[in-house]
Formats: C-alpha cells, sequence, structure tokens
C-alpha cells in the first residue's frame, strides 16, 4: 500500500463551539493547531473561509492571514472549501479558489442533509470543476452517494479533471449512505483504478471509517470540523491528538505515513 495520507480539518462548526474548551478561533489560533497537528503526522490540511470569530464568510482577509501563517511554518498541503449553504452563489462558495490553495473540495451532486438539503445543482458542479481547472487546482471530489462517483467522472471525460483521481468518501452523515464496512468497500470499488481515496466520517465515525481506510488502502481525516471529542463525552485537547491516535494506528499495522512533499507526489501536485 502506498503511504497514508493524513487530512487535518481543524475548523470547528459554530454549532461545537461550546464544546471546545478555550476555544480560539484566529488566523493564529487555526494556524496553530495545523502546525500542532503538521508536527504530530498530517500532511493535508482542509480549510474553510471564516472570519475572526471562526463563522463563515466571503471575506478573505482572514482566511489569506491564516494561509500565510501556516505557510511560514510548515509545507503542509492547503486545500480549500467549496461547502456551504443554498443561499450562497457558486462563486460566494468558492472564494478560497482565489487563493494559493493546491486542493479544493468539490461535491458533485445534491444529497439530504439531516432535517434540509445540501443543494450542488449540474450547473454549479460545472462551474467549480471549470474554475478549479482553470486555477490548477485539483479537486477532492466529495462522494456522499455511490451516484456522485459517475458524476464526477463525466467531467474527467471532459478533460477537467486530471488523474490521480481524489476521492474522499463522506460515511455516516444522516440522508446519506451510512458508515459500514460494506458501504466503504462497494464505494473504494466502484471508483476507477489507479484512483486515491480517503474518507470522512460524521456522526462520531470519524475514527472508525479512518481506521477503516488505513487498513484497506485509502487515507484518513480527523480534526475538530469531524469531531470535537476524543472519545463520547471527552473533548480532544487538540487536533493533533486526534491525529497522533491515527498514526498510531497506522504504525500499529505497518503502514508508513506520508510527508506533505511525499503527498504532493502522490497527487501529483507538483
Amino acid at each position: 500500500m502506498d503511504k497514508l495520507i493524513i487530512t487535518v480539518a481543524p475548523c470547528v462548526p459554530p454549532a461545537h463551539f461550546d464544546h471546545v474548551p478555550g476555544l480560539q478561533l484566529t488566523p493564529e489560533a487555526i494556524a496553530d493547531e495545523v502546525y500542532g497537528a503538521y508536527n504530530a503526522g498530517a500532511s493535508l490540511a482542509h480549510l474553510h473561509v471564516l472570519d475572526e470569530q471562526g463563522y463563515p464568510t466571503n471575506d478573505l482577509a482572514a482566511f489569506r492571514r491564516t494561509l500565510e501563517l501556516i505557510r511560514e511554518r510548515c509545507d503542509i498541503v492547503l486545500e480549500g472549501s467549496t461547502g456551504g449553504v443554498g443561499t450562497l452563489s457558486p462563486a460566494e462558495r468558492c472564494v478560497s479558489l482565489q487563493t494559493d490553495v493546491e486542493l479544493a473540495s468539490l461535491n458533485p451532486g445534491s444529497v439530504n442533509y439531516d432535517a434540509g438539503v445540501y443543494v450542488n445543482s449540474p450547473d454549479d458542479i460545472d462551474y467549480w470543476v471549470k474554475e478549479m481547472h482553470a486555477r490548477g487546482i485539483k479537486p477532492d471530489i466529495a462522494i456522499f452517494e455511490t451516484g456522485m462517483i459517475a458524476n464526477a467522472m463525466r467531467h474527467a471525460e471532459e478533460g477537467l479533471i486530471d488523474e490521480p483521481y481524489l476521492f474522499n468518501f463522506v460515511l455516516g452523515q444522516v440522508g446519506a449512505i451510512p458508515a459500514t464496512a460494506k458501504n466503504l468497500l462497494h464505494l473504494a470499488e466502484s471508483v476507477p483504478p489507479g484512483s486515491i481515496w480517503g474518507v470522512l466520517g460524521h456522526g462520531g465515525h470519524d475514527l472508525w471509517a479512518s481506521s477503516m481506510a488505513i487498513l484497506n488502502g485509502g487515507q484518513a481525516r480527523a480534526g475538530f470540523e469531524d469531531n470535537v471529542f476524543y472519545r463520547p463525552g471527552e473533548p480532544a485537547k487538540s487536533n493533533a491528538q486526534l491525529i497522533e491516535r491515527l498514526v498510531r494506528i497506522a504504525e500499529e499495522v505497518g503502514r508508513p505515513i506520508a510527508s506533505a512533499a511525499e503527498t504532493r507526489e502522490l497527487l501529483h501536485l507538483l
């Protein structure tokens, strides 16, 4: 198996602010969390465009400062999110593409999200793919349901997504594909040969999903965006603590950890 790419997702959703003791949300604080996770073994950081208070915004000032502070301290691969609510325009949802991120999340389809609907229309997807391609930013394709793989591959056939294709399987979100071993293996077998895939576990499935991925040749992810708890009822001390646990699991099963440079090589970002 290839070396393991570990992603840190440090941005705490507003609904979970109260669960993180001493939470700091400034660019300096987020950069500190990313740097700590990098030292713990993360080689990729998934970041949202936030203001100084940690809330989503279209203003890039705090985001640019966060990236600058991270770049000053380490060479971790940086990924911008294009997620967002349906009230935002396609351009507003992908403002992170205006920065020097190397990867960006791509949502190739709509899906139920708890009591709501996460809307990603075909026209919007087409817009994001073309923007990423024009800017030389590799899509990290988020898969909430199996049919989204085919949606993304239509753009690959048009020459807008380059190999190796990078997929992120989102498991356990209420309203989408459940977090089961059978579903994970089905998704892994459904992507084109040579693709690189990782996992994102919703609803407390983050550790289980990453452990399964480590064992089956996929990539792992942890961080406050996915789960602010180290175990039920016990808040994690830092994003680094969550990354350290994945590194220990990988070491126990003999899976070497990819450095940032090796991650760029595996993803053809060089």
